[in-house]
């Protein structure tokens, strides 16, 4: 009877070249891929429930790519503002010139350029000017954040390119130290809690920022912050580094009733 063959050991070295110098994904364990994503939102200030990026396999890696979610999250986080500055026509191509500055005055440029050709009618044609519109505009967003993620919807376009849905991660809440949660259809995080000990770099903010649709009532940030407020002060600690300088201003005008919270908290986890 022949027995199965050992697979072969990988060298964790080979696996973080992979990743710092080529950028790929695919040597990391689907737990190491959330630990991973997660750094990286929180590297950039964006919410990972939103889901800021997605995985795409290309040239046989593993990448990740910005989505929507993200280009917004960015917009509002550099008050970024975009100005279109012209369309052209030519050589059945659209391109749209869109100009970007920060709240900083720092100002960048980039193009969206689309199929066009003169068949385009009605509403598919509109859609392409839109499509043209939209991808110029996260394109410039992603430029002057000083991101070199590939847009959404520059990642539609590339033959050969394909979404990878995140694989399920088999861990229980209990094993994680920093008491994050795990999705297990999805493999992202769901849901963080208070540990008892310093939170890592990849913990994330349970609560959405300000303006994520809620169903029901959209919750005040006021309320957003008595929330994570009575998770402790490692989740409180997490949530107010997401905040911007409008929002931190806003929290602390209660910061008095989440300190008593967050004592609540720390008393009830010992």
């Amino acid at each position: 009877m022949a027995l199965p063959q050992k697979k072969p050991e990988v060298n964790p070295a080979d696996v973080m070249e992979g990743l710092i110098i080529r950028g790929d994904l695919e040597g990391l364990t689907p737990e190491q891929r959330v630990v991973y994503y997660n750094r990286v939102c929180d590297s950039i200030g964006v919410n990972p429930l939103t889901q800021p990026f997605q995985y795409l396999k290309l040239q046989g890696k593993l990448i990740l790519y910005a989505t929507r979610a993200c280009a917004d999250q960015l917009r509002k986080l550099h008050g970024i503002n975009i100005e279109i500055v012209s369309q052209d026509v030519s050589d059945g191509l659209l391109t749209v010139h869109a100009r970007a500055k920060d709240s900083t005055g720092r100002v960048d440029e980039d193009l969206g350029v689309v199929p066009f050709p003169d068949t385009l009618r009605g509403d598919v044609r509109a859609n392409t000017i839109l499509r043209a519109v939209t991808k110029a505009k996260r394109r410039v967003t992603l430029s002057i954040s000083g991101l070199g993620y590939l847009d959404e919807t520059e990642a539609e376009d590339i033959p050969g390119a394909e979404k990878v849905k995140p694989a399920p991660v088999a861990l229980r809440p209990a094993e994680l130290s920093t008491g994050t949660r795990i999705d297990r259809e999805t493999g992202e995080i769901t849901e963080t809690t208070a540990p008892a000990h310093a939170a890592s770099p990849g913990a994330v903010d349970a609560a959405p920022p300000s303006d994520t649709p809620e169903s029901g009532a959209a919750l005040t940030i006021e309320d957003m912050a008595r929330e994570a407020a009575s998770r402790g002060a490692d989740a409180m600690r997490v949530f107010w580094r997401n905040r911007t300088d409008a929002e931190q201003r806003q929290i602390n005008k209660i910061r008095a009733e989440l300190n008593q919270l967050v004592d609540q908290a720390e008393a009830q986890n010992g």
